[in-house]
């Protein structure tokens, strides 16, 4: 899948949230459930008004937007440039900042208090491009940062979101020949194996049963110790 070109062309939808894909069962979220999750990333990432922030496949800065409330600054990065013209666009806050670059290679030079990755994971659809992805954060993030890898798609439960043998077996053949829309279903063993390979600490954890993706996703949060 051309994921540049996929959120690129949803960048020229009208609705925000139809833009970054937050639709669950046909219906646009409810703002007021992006207000939560920001809440809830705030106490995940122990947000604090000192913090310069890295917002990293931050579509068109709906999420940024609301996360400069509890920060210093965020710094959003995404690799579609008609989503960033629209972050852009909608964000007179002096807080905020877009670049368009690619997840796995942008070089920003400078280091950041916590990162963020929110529901974009599941688009570095193989281990090897997770893994860059993952090594490119950890060097954008200073001696005890955090980074939250938010919203994956839980390898072991896809068959909650495919959910039938023949909805299953289209998905297989779609991915087969790089047409899933939904990217890589993650499995925890395999983030738990790049962190250790990276030498940094992680930690699956479940989300809560309001969020609207809990019954087949998760978070994973990541530790980088401070240096002796």
């Amino acid at each position: 899948m051309n994921w540049k070109h996929f959120w690129n062309q949803r960048a020229r939808l009208d609705n925000p949230l139809s833009q970054v894909a937050r639709i669950r069962h046909g219906h646009v979220m409810d703002e007021q459930i992006m207000e939560r999750i920001a809440d809830r990333i705030k106490i995940q990432l122990s947000l604090t008004p000192l913090d310069d922030v890295l917002d990293v496949c931050c579509g068109n800065g709906y999420l940024s937007r609301l996360l400069t409330r509890y920060t210093k600054s965020v710094t959003g990065v995404d690799v579609a440039e008609d989503q960033i013209n629209r972050a852009r666009r909608f964000s007179e806050n002096s807080k905020l900042i877009f670049y368009t670059a690619d997840a796995a290679s942008f070089n920003l030079e400078r280091k950041f208090d916590k990162i963020l990755l929110y529901f974009s994971f599941q688009y570095f659809d193989s281990y090897q491009t997770g893994k860059d992805v993952i090594t490119n954060l950890i060097r954008h993030l200073k001696p005890g940062g955090v980074i939250l890898l938010g919203d994956i798609p839980d390898q072991e439960k896809i068959h909650l979101y495919y959910t039938t043998p023949w909805l299953r077996l289209k998905n297989k053949i779609k991915t087969a020949f790089g047409k899933s829309d939904m990217g890589k279903f993650w499995n925890r063993s395999e983030l738990d194996q790049i962190c250790h390979s990276l030498n940094v600490s992680g930690r699956y954890m479940t989300q809560e049963d309001w969020q609207p993706y809990t019954d087949y996703r998760f978070d994973y949060l990541i530790v980088l110790q401070n240096e002796n």
